[in-house]
């Protein structure tokens, strides 16, 4: 704005706010702040709600719904007028302790702060892979290569890491993303190898018939011998 739209602006604004708190009884409770224009946060709420209020009861059509959602936020910013931007001010409007563009040390603990931290790092991955061919599958597609066997979890400890197509995979940028790390690759595949070994011995355990074992007749001799005593001379 340059400065003549600014003032211009800015009278409009307190004609306003002023039209609002008397006609919605503001000054009960001192529900808006004394000190409102003091407050540069609450400033732009009021600016937010006079714009919107503006286009509701000025256009062609008024919408009833749209002026019932304005007078609800209107309760919200009256709301955070005195335990958001003025809290403290009940006995007197009180500054702010500081501003942020005037504390170099502040600037520089925003400027040193990651943008990214807390996101995982496969989504991270996945979203530059979701527009590359072959490096992305949809939860629809992975699901259907699960159901007809063509895709494979790596064990029931770690359903996570999918191995469908001949590569790798993992859950990331609201599908799965293909792992491109080559030492990560190599592990997995060195875990599906023992794994599988495994699954096989014990699959052999379960469908090789029980051992039988010989057992002696009563009495220890051989019923078969046909032995027979010496007569006496």
């Amino acid at each position: 704005m340059s400065p003549g739209e600014r003032h211009v602006a800015w009278s409009h604004l307190r004609t306003w706010v002023t039209w609002l708190h008397d006609r919605y009884e503001l000054a009960v409770e001192d529900r808006l702040p004394r000190c409102w224009a003091q407050h540069p946060g609450l400033i732009e709420e009021l600016w937010a709600l006079k714009a919107w209020r503006e286009e509701i009861y000025g256009a062609d059509r008024p919408s009833g719904q749209a002026a019932r959602y304005w007078h609800a936020e209107l309760r919200q910013v009256i709301q955070a007028a005195t335990t958001v931007y003025a809290a403290g001010c009940r006995t007197g409007h009180r500054a702010g302790r500081r501003l942020a563009a005037d504390d170099s040390s502040l600037q520089q603990r925003w400027a040193a702060a990651s943008p990214i931290t807390g996101i995982p790092a496969a989504t991270l991955a996945g979203g530059p892979q979701r527009n590359r061919p072959g490096q992305w599958l949809s939860p629809a597609a992975m699901a259907e290569a699960l159901d007809d066997g063509t895709a494979r979890a790596l064990s029931t400890m770690l359903p996570d890491h999918i191995c469908c197509a001949g590569a790798w995979w993992r859950p990331g940028a609201g599908g799965w993303t293909r792992i491109t790390d080559a030492a990560l690759i190599t592990r997995l595949d060195s875990w599906a190898t023992r794994m599988a070994a495994a699954d096989a011995q014990a699959a052999q355990r379960r469908t090789a018939p029980p051992e039988r074992s010989d057992v002696a007749a009563p009495g220890g001799g051989d019923s078969g011998s046909g032995a027979t005593s010496a007569s006496p001379t």
